[in-house]
């Protein structure tokens, strides 16, 4: 009986310590550069990231364990990690508050949109919200055009959107548009673009490789829609397009054109384009 109570209080100090040993921060998983390479391809803004990361970090130095080594940011490029949360990774401080005296309260203009980062469509007195997504997908175009004429016509290099159509629906022929843009970016950082239709998605070119010309890197130039930008607060800018949208499917697109090696070119150049960035997709009904 004797021996049973003692192996019964041993017992119960094993689970005690292991309970206590669950609850100590040094023995959780540690956040890392692959948590946060998958919040990037779920689609979440960088604000949201950057709050979980300083989230992590204020639980102590032994929750979070990021790689930011010249290998780990080449990895983190790679997997479109935008600038603004690798910064933060590095130095996950909140920046000083600046503090000054006898300012009045802020408020939100009923005449803008609210300030989180993102593109508005101005419906009447509403502004709708144009739902943003990663750019992640891509492929090689013109490839028979090539082969047929033995590499002197290039090919080209199209980022994708999956579907047909866009489920952000702009019923307006000539809509006005509101940017509220991420810290350290302003309007020239996006560009309107008219979208090819291909079956169950919709494309734009980035890039071409091969050919007389060579490789070149960046969009299409004409399929862009000519806008005028207009600063109308911080970070706040309004969008006037100069020519009424024509029905189809359109898109802001916020990143870069990037050249990259490319193996299936025949002749000239091998460089090609990939897309990294956000893209802010919206359909304009017949």
């Amino acid at each position: 009986m004797k021996n049973a109570l003692c192996l019964g209080v041993v017992a119960i100090l094993l689970l005690a310590c292991s309970a206590r040993s669950q609850d100590t921060p040094g023995m959780s998983r540690r956040f890392t550069n692959q948590d946060i390479i998958s919040m990037v391809q779920l689609g979440l803004s960088d604000d949201v990231i950057i709050a979980k990361i300083r989230a992590m970090s204020a639980m102590g130095p032994d929750s979070v364990s990021f790689d930011t080594s010249t290998g780990g940011l080449k990895a983190l490029k790679a997997a479109n990690v935008p600038d603004s949360v690798i910064k933060v990774m590095i130095n996950p401080a909140p920046a000083p508050a600046t503090v000054v005296a006898a300012t009045a309260p802020m408020t939100i203009d009923p005449n803008l949109p609210p300030p989180e980062i993102g593109v508005y469509w101005k419906n009447g007195a509403n502004f709708v919200l144009i739902e943003g997504q990663a750019l992640t997908n891509a492929k090689v175009g013109g490839k028979a055009g090539s082969f047929f004429t033995d590499g002197l016509r290039n090919q080209h290099w199209d980022a994708t959107v999956d579907g047909p159509t866009s489920k952000n629906i702009v019923r307006e022929r000539h809509p006005i548009f509101y940017l509220y843009v991420p810290d350290g970016s302003d309007a020239s950082d996006y560009v309107l673009l008219k979208l090819n239709k291909k079956d169950n998605r919709r494309e734009f070119q980035v890039g071409s490789f091969g050919g007389i010309t060579g490789g070149k890197s960046g969009v299409q130039k004409d399929k862009e829609v000519s806008v005028k930008h207009e600063h109308v607060g911080i970070r706040m800018y309004k969008i006037n397009l100069e020519a009424d949208l024509r029905p189809g499917e359109y898109a802001f697109f916020m990143g870069t054109g990037q050249s990259a090696s490319m193996s299936g070119a025949r002749g000239g150049n091998r460089s090609g384009g990939v897309a990294a960035g956000r893209i802010y997709d919206f359909s304009v009904p017949e």
